[in-house]
């Protein structure tokens, strides 16, 4: 009995594990998002952090489909600058978000949009330097969002991916915890 089951039900995993795509898709690009400074102000003022993004997504499609499922990591690099005429304060954050990525993707061979769901967590370091001192500090918490975006197919197996992406941290040390990404880059089905 167990040899005919494994035998009938090996052919339909391998028509599974072939018929699914797998994509590995780098990219960077240009991040901001606003900064609590109301720790050295008694009013909050709006200080803007901006730097660069790099990101490392692979995703499956199952049966070539309309859905893809992803995992991502990346390395998110702000810096802000902050002078109230009296106590000039710079600020760096280094952000890890590590999520899942589902995409529900539209449109024809050749160009193709999406739109997608973020869902993970994300880990921060914090230097804020100033007249007073500098303050280090690490944290971590939710990361999640959506985006949405376009890929240019070159080939069946290489394409351009254009996205923008918006997400939501639980941190201490953004004002509105919205990390705003536009990002550009290169991605290899396989």
């Amino acid at each position: 009995m167990k040899k005919l089951f494994l035998t009938l039900i090996l052919p339909f995993f391998t028509i599974v594990a072939f018929s699914q795509k797998n994509a590995v898709i780098i990219s960077g690009g240009y991040s901001w998002v606003n900064v609590d400074a109301s720790e050295i102000m008694e009013t909050d003022p709006n200080v803007t952090g901006t730097g660069w993004r790099i990101n490392g997504e692979y995703a499956w499609n199952p049966n070539d489909g309309k859905f893809a499922y992803g995992i991502a990591m990346g390395y998110i690099g702000v810096s802000a600058s902050y002078d109230d005429g009296s106590n000039p304060t710079d600020y760096k954050f280094s952000t890890i978000p590590m999520y899942f990525a589902p995409r529900y993707m539209f449109g024809s061979e050749t160009v193709q949009g999406f739109v997608k769901a973020l869902l993970g967590f994300q880990l921060s370091t914090y230097e804020r330097k100033s007249s007073t001192g500098t303050l280090t500090g690490d944290d971590n918490g939710f990361y999640g969002g959506g985006g949405a975006g376009l890929m240019f197919h070159v080939n069946d197996k290489i394409f351009i991916d254009a996205e923008y992406e918006i997400a939501y941290m639980t941190n201490n040390y953004y004002r509105n915890g919205l990390m705003q990404t536009v990002m550009a880059g290169i991605g290899i089905k396989f």
